[in-house]
């Protein structure tokens, strides 16, 4: 399942929020775990988001158990930033844990929100969903646009950055805490 949403936040304090929060793309691929509304008040504009989503925005129907959520701000970049200028192929999943002892646990789900403001061409989320051999699904990053999809089933990567800087932020649902939390890989926030 692909969904794509539009212009997808209307709080217009959010979205200038998020546009002023020096912090928001301040650490690109540190991963952290919120537990969520329902045990701790949001204490950052990440958290306002992933609650905005998830909680009183959410577009498609969802019955599942939420243990929590994992976020990260990603950054590809065509200029001289020090950033790569694409995402390889992968699936999400508790990375620490399968380096560790082999063993892959996914995402119940996830999704990608793109603020609006960004000025840069290519950046495409490629997503997989009839194998890495098929041709993938084409999602434009643009602006206030968020994409709902199942990271850890399938394949899925950012196509080259052709000029100027891409950023998202990225969270999964997790119906469980991931090993990496319990043993500190992943912050707890």
């Amino acid at each position: 399942m692909i969904a794509v949403f539009d212009d997808f936040i209307q709080d217009k304090q959010l979205l200038k929020d998020i546009a002023n929060d020096s912090s928001f793309f301040s650490d690109p691929g540190i991963y952290k775990y919120w537990k969520g509304w329902w045990t701790s008040e949001p204490k950052n504009v990440k958290h306002r988001l992933i609650k905005y989503i998830w909680k009183d925005n959410l577009p498609i129907k969802m019955d599942a158990e939420i243990d929590g959520f994992e976020y990260w701000t990603g950054i590809q970049s065509a200029e001289n930033t020090g950033y790569k200028d694409h995402l390889v192929l992968h699936l999400d999943d508790d990375v620490n844990l399968r380096e560790k002892t082999g063993t892959w646990n996914f995402p119940l789900t996830g999704c990608v929100y793109y603020p609006p403001g960004l000025n840069f061409e290519g950046g495409d989320l490629a997503i997989y969903t009839d194998g890495e051999d098929s041709t993938p699904e084409l999602i434009k990053s643009k602006g206030n646009r968020l994409v709902i999809f199942d990271p850890g089933k399938v394949l899925h990567c950012v196509q080259k950055v052709t000029s100027g800087t891409r950023m998202a932020i990225a969270i999964n649902l997790w119906d469980f805490e991931p090993w990496s939390v319990k043993e500190g890989h992943i912050v707890t926030d």
